[in-house]
């Protein structure tokens, strides 16, 4: 009996302990990607009174035609340019997913307040050049001949961060979440091109403005 009472008595507290919790999911996007024309999509759930874990996805597409901007990419990566090109394109495509661990500390109980804790991400890039180009032997000559340039290649990166942040909750579910951390990438290709900083491999700095909704 004794016992019985030490185990209802031990729930009670447990469940007493949890039920400060108000707001238990949040959903959010970072604003900041957009200016890369980039979006994600992040899940923050509630384990307890100082933790949760977040999940998220992302996607982006920059596309560009311009001649002089293709050109002077294509001599940065490439250390040469095209001959009278035509039809350029520059296109890059980007996946993403991410899953952290966040710690929240005493002073408030989360999703609230300062935190810190470990993410990890991959990242599926995708990058292609496509322009027409004049072939040599019709220089000088009336009849052109345009020759059809299209180089592409896949890089795969996998980013782990220490996350720093502190996030707001306001009365009415609203969220605003700024972060920063270190991190360290490790990036692999299937094709080097001999642009000067293809190291892919490396320290980095990774940071944020989240804003969302809590319930």
């Amino acid at each position: 009996m004794k016992n019985l009472i030490l185990v209802i008595t031990v729930l009670l507290c447990s469940g007493s302990k949890y039920a400060q919790v108000s707001k238990w999911n949040v959903i959010k996007v970072n604003t900041l990607l957009p200016l890369s024309n980039s979006y994600d999509l992040q899940y923050e759930r509630v384990m307890n009174n100082y933790s949760s874990i977040q999940f998220g996805l992302g996607m982006g597409k920059i596309s560009t035609n311009s001649l002089n901007d293709f050109q002077e990419l294509f001599s940065d990566y490439f250390g040469d340019v095209l001959h009278n090109p035509t039809s350029t394109n520059h296109r890059t495509q980007t996946f993403s997913a991410n899953f952290g661990y966040r710690h929240y500390t005493r002073d408030h109980i989360a999703p609230q307040g300062f935190y810190i804790g470990p993410t990890i991400q991959y990242l599926n890039y995708k990058e292609r050049f496509y322009a027409m180009e004049q072939a040599l032997n019709t220089m000088a000559s009336s009849n052109l001949t345009y020759i059809e340039r299209v180089i592409e290649r896949k890089l795969k990166l996998t980013n782990f961060e220490i996350q720093l942040g502190y996030q707001f909750l306001f009365k009415n579910g609203i969220v605003l979440n700024p972060n920063v951390g270190p991190s360290f990438v490790i990036g692999k290709t299937d094709k080097n091109f001999q642009k000067e900083d293809e190291n892919l491999t490396g320290f980095g700095l990774n940071f944020g403005i989240e804003i969302g909704l809590a319930f």
